[in-house]
Formats: C-alpha cells, sequence, structure tokens
C-alpha cells in the first residue's frame, strides 16, 4: 500500500456515495411481494436451529444479476433463498439496504500455520471482521503438514513470527485432525507445500534430487493429496523451491495433473530483472518470462495453475503488466487452464532473504561472512536497485525475529541504517543473517500502482484474496481491509459491477477449487454469509496504522453460526471445518 491507497480515503467518504439501491428505492421483498400478490413462503419454525435474514439484495457467487429476497439458515446449511418473504420463528436480521453474499473465500493464503496455534485470536478474528470465512491456504511452497516422518529438520520450522510453534505432527491428515481437535474459526482449504517436503528431507542442500529422493518427494506429495489436500503449492523464488530443476518440476506438474488437482505457483520472478535469470538486451522481462515458464510447464504436462499473486516488484517493473495479461490471455486462448490471484495493496509481506539471488543462497550460511560474495552481493543489488525503481527504502521490516533487532520492526532499512549508523546493505544482511527460522519478515512495497490493480481487478481471469501472514508486531494491512477495500474500489472507481466482485471472491474461486458446498448463496448449500452495507464498505488501513478494522461488515455466518455480529466478532465460537478434496 502506497500513499495512492491513503489518498483515495478522501474520495470515499459516505456522504459522497450514491445508494446501489438507487434503482429500487426502499422497497424490499416484503413490499414486492405484496404488491404481486404472491403467497408468503412459509418455513420450518425452530428458533434453535435456525436465523433469518429479510429484505436484503442477494448476491449470490454467481456474478448474475442482484435480487432482493429473504436467506433462512437452518443448522449449518442454507435451508431456503426466497424473493417471497419467508415467514419462521426464529431470530432474524434486517437486512434493508444491505448485501447477503456468501462468505468471502481467500483464494491465497498461508493461514494454515496460524489455524494451528491454540487460542491467539487476535490473529485469525481480523479476517474474519472483513468478511473472509475460507482460507485458501498452504501456498508458495510451505505447508503446515505434509513432513516426512521423523525428520530431523522439523524443529527448524518454526516460522519465527509464532515464538511457541510446535510441530506435533507429520502428515496431512495429522494436522488436519491438530486443526480440528484445538477448534478453527475459519474453513479451510490446504495444499501440499513441495518446499514443505523437501525441506523435511534434506534441508536446504541446493544439489539436484537423487532418483530415490524424487520418488520420496513424490510420494509425499500424493499421500497429502490423498489425505486431503487440494493440490501442491511451488515456491520457486524461495530456498529450496529455488534449488528444483525444470525436470523435478515437471514431474510434480505430471502426479498434480494425474491426481487432477491444481499447482499453484510462486513464480522465480516479480521484477523485470532477477539475478536468476541471464540478462539479455532487449529481451523479455524476467518477470514476464517466470510466468512463460509456467505457461510451458502447464502445456507440456496439462496441469492446471493458479500464478500466485501476480505483482510487478519495483516501478520500472510496472510498465511490463500489459505484456504480462498479453501472455495469459493468449496461453487461455490456447487452452492453457491457468488464472492468477491478486490483492488491492501496493506492498506484501514475505522474507527478506527473498531479495538474496540463487547462488548466494546456495552457499549459506558460509557466504553472510565471505567477503567476495558479499562484494557481489552488494553489487548486484546496487545496480538492480537502479535498473528496477525499488531499494532499500521500500522494504519494511514487520518482525525482525531477534531480541536485538526488534525494535526496529514497522522501520524501512534505509530508516534503519540512518539510526545504526550503517549501510542499508549491511543493515539487510544482519537481519537476514540474525533472524529465527529463514530471515526476518518484511512487507516490499512499490509492488503495483493503481493503474495495474484496475487492470488486474477488471481480468476475468483473476481471483481476490489476502496473502496476509498475521503478526503479533506490524500487520499486513491486507489481513484487515483486503476484501472491503476490493468492493470499495469496485464502487467508487466503477471498474467492474457489485456481482462481478462478489463472484471472484466467492463463486469463482469456489469452482476453481472444486468446492462443492459453499461460495454460493444456494438452498443446501453450507451457510457460510456476509451480510455488508455497500454503500459504506471501506478499508480503513493508513500507511502508519496497518491494523484499522473496516466500516461495513455486519454480519459474518460460518457453518451457520453468527461469527460476527454488528461489526464485532465473536472470538469464542469455532464453527471452521476442514474442506478436504
Amino acid at each position: 500500500m502506497t500513499a495512492d491507497h491513503a489518498d483515495s480515503e478522501a474520495d470515499t467518504r459516505p456522504s459522497t456515495r450514491r445508494s446501489f439501491l438507487k434503482t429500487t428505492g426502499s422497497a424490499t421483498a416484503a413490499a414486492l411481494s405484496s404488491k404481486l400478490g404472491r403467497p408468503v413462503f412459509a418455513a420450518p419454525r425452530d428458533a434453535a436451529t435456525c436465523t433469518l435474514l429479510k429484505h436484503g439484495l442477494i448476491v449470490d457467487g454467481t456474478g448474475k444479476k442482484a435480487f432482493l429476497g429473504d436467506v433462512l439458515i437452518k443448522g449449518a446449511k442454507i435451508d431456503a433463498v426466497s424473493t417471497t418473504p419467508i415467514d419462521a420463528q426464529c431470530p432474524t436480521i434486517d437486512c434493508t439496504d444491505k448485501v447477503i453474499a456468501p462468505g468471502f473465500i481467500d483464494a491465497h493464503s498461508h493461514m494454515d500455520w496460524v489455524l494451528a496455534l491454540e487460542g491467539q485470536p487476535e490473529l485469525k478474528s481480523p479476517f474474519l471482521a472483513q468478511g473472509c470465512t475460507t482460507f485458501i491456504a498452504g501456498n508458495c511452497g510451505y505447508s503446515a503438514g505434509g513432513f516426512r516422518k521423523d525428520s530431523p529438520h522439523k524443529k527448524r520450522f518454526n516460522p519465527g513470527i509464532f515464538p511457541d510453534f510446535d510441530l506435533a505432527w507429520n502428515t496431512m491428515a495429522e494436522y488436519f485432525d491438530h486443526a480440528r481437535k484445538i477448534g478453527m474459526t475459519h474453513n479451510l482449504v490446504n495444499m501440499v507445500g513441495h518446499g514443505t517436503a523437501r525441506l523435511s528431507m534434506r534441508w536446504d542442500d541446493p544439489s539436484p534430487l537423487s532418483d530415490a529422493e524424487m520418488t520420496e518427494l513424490l510420494m509425499l506429495l500424493e499421500q497429502a493429496m490423498d489425505q486431503g489436500a487440494h493440490g501442491v503449492s511451488l515456491g520457486l523464488q524461495y530456498t529450496p523451491g529455488i534449488f528444483a530443476t525444470s525436470d523435478e518440476l515437471k514431474r510434480i506438474a505430471q502426479l498434480v495433473a494425474k491426481k487432477d488437482r491444481l499447482l499453484t505457483v510462486h513464480a522465480r520472478a516479480y521484477s523485470a530483472l532477477s539475478p536468476d535469470y541471464e540478462v539479455k538486451s532487449f529481451g523479455m522481462p524476467h518477470n514476464v518470462l517466470a510466468i512463460k515458464e509456467m505457461i510451458d510447464l502447464a502445456k507440456a504436462t496439462g496441469v492446471r495453475v493458479q500464478f500466485s499473486h501476480l505483482i510487478f516488484a519495483g516501478t520500472l517493473t510496472h510498465r511490463s503488466y500489459a505484456q504480462a495479461l498479453e501472455m495469459i490471455d493468449k496461453a487461455r486462448a490456447d487452452g492453457v487452464d491457468i488464472v492468477f490471484d491478486t490483492y488491492p495493496y501496493h506492498c506484501g509481506n514475505t522474507g527478506i532473504t527473498v531479495v538474496l539471488p540463487k547462488w548466494f543462497r546456495e552457499g549459506l550460511p558460509a557466504n553472510y561472512t565471505n567477503p567476495t560474495a558479499l562484494k557481489r552481493l552488494e553489487l548486484e543489488l546496487t545496480s538492480m536497485t537502479a535498473l528496477l525503481g525499488f531499494g532499500y527504502e521500500d522494504i519494511q521490516i514487520t518482525y525482525a525475529g531477534n531480541p536485538d533487532l526488534n525494535q526496529y520492526n514497522g522501520m524501512f532499512l534505509s530508516e534503519i541504517a540512518k539510526q545504526r549508523n550503517m549501510r542499508p546493505f549491511d543493515v539487510a544482511i544482519d537481519f537476514a543473517q540474525h533472524a529465527e527460522a529463514r530471515g526476518a519478515w518484511v512487507l516490499l512495497h512499490k509492488y503495483s500502482n493503481m493503474e495495474i490493480i484496475d487492470a488486474l481487478m477488471k481480468h476475468p481471469a483473476a481471483l481476490f484474496m489476502t496473502d496476509a501472514v498475521p503478526v503479533k508486531w506490524l500487520r499486513n494491512p491486507a489481513a484487515y481491509g483486503s476484501f472491503p477495500l476490493f468492493l470499495q474500489y469496485a464502487r467508487d472507481r466503477k471498474l467492474i459491477s457489485l456481482e462481478e466482485a462478489v463472484r471472484k471472491m466467492t463463486g469463482a474461486t469456489a469452482e476453481r477449487m472444486r468446492i462443492k458446498d459453499r461460495g454460493f448463496v444456494r438452498k443446501g448449500l453450507a451457510a457460510d454469509l456476509a451480510v455488508f452495507d455497500y454503500k459504506t464498505i471501506k478499508d480503513n488501513t493508513t500507511l502508519k496504522d496497518f491494523d484499522r478494522p473496516p466500516t461495513g461488515i455486519e454480519s459474518v455466518f460460518l457453518n451457520g453460526k453468527q461469527v460476527v455480529k454488528s461489526g464485532k466478532v465473536n472470538e469464542s465460537i469455532k464453527a471452521g471445518l476442514v474442506i478436504p478434496a
């Protein structure tokens, strides 16, 4: 998020908005029913297990035109959806001038790690407060299940942001059992991480896998899918995904295609220039080349691909977005099954080591104190800063992961360098080397601009998500306002219709993940629902305050239980479910 987002707040005050019900005035479903002389729908009367949402504008997740009506929740299911008034003696919520939509599905999440933590509701409730009921988790190569049994490396998996984290399981099935046992605040759809399986086998060894290791890796991934994982995720910019050979990736894609599951991909590059590609004058931007690699993989194997968080890091990378979208459009026209997910901010969270090239990581930890390697690295990073329009002033520490460095949480590397009287490069290396686990957590800025966000939101292959890893210190704004901001931009910037915005955060994602029992407001499906005021919905985060709750989300139901009432989250309710493939 940059000043573009912060400045837009002045244009989104409620007083400047026209009602989305202008064409229907104050008419309600009851009034329309009476006018048309339709009979009243008689529903089962069981106040203990039902809730009635009346007079709402139902946006059902299909993208079809919204309609006025009532929705009856009975138990964990939607019992009725009707344009005729429903008569039921049970608690009733007046949704006049409000939207009734499916609960939002986060198309790209890492919340499987957070849902494994008992308690700590402050890390989970912000997602409910913005209407999110289901996570598609285990992305970017890292899932919270799918380890080699009795791996000697498991203790090294502590993500750093959770000091008391304990992995008391191995398989995906065991992880699911753990999550169910402690109680879940959200529904969970999980991928299995290629990186998780590979790290549990041989940690960060950069050498190619032996035949026996390749067989074991595929076995671990297949086992996880057989136990309910919806596919495999790759993190090709992270260790160990950055070390994966073309043959390794092809064999993984073939397995996923054989299982008829999904391959989600954090690509090798998201900037126009990457040290992991050969530099060629007038060549294809490296971020576009990374897209081409995944398209070629899909063509060769027939695997369904979800391209993770399509971003354009650095101001000089921004101009490549049209070329990237054209490549995706052509591939889709040629029959390649590829879509992408996106968020509405100009920043995103990751680990600081993502800026370190493959050759440097291959020599860790020795390279942290190797003068020759450090000199080469500094030269490369300095050159890339000039060529990309992205520098130390755009790297913000969210969690340093070290008692001596946590005082700098929330500061940019350039600010820290001045305060510590150090060069920014030396500060970056210090944070990368001395943080727990795999480096400090950061927010990287200049990922996009409003022109790019507009184009991605409107694109037919886009799904909406947060990609937010909540921590106890500086928060990613997407954990608080991603879905409200999508709706805010759809309304105020007139990018897409209300119906299409809701579809991209509900039904389209459910169909992509082949979730059969939710994602739509439809009789018989799970009662995951969000009630919001489209006239006032608003993301309230700013560049200085990343953890402000949104405006406009009034009620949220999760498997029939009301978890948000009048905008307040009931943190005691654990109504979430594992949704296996």
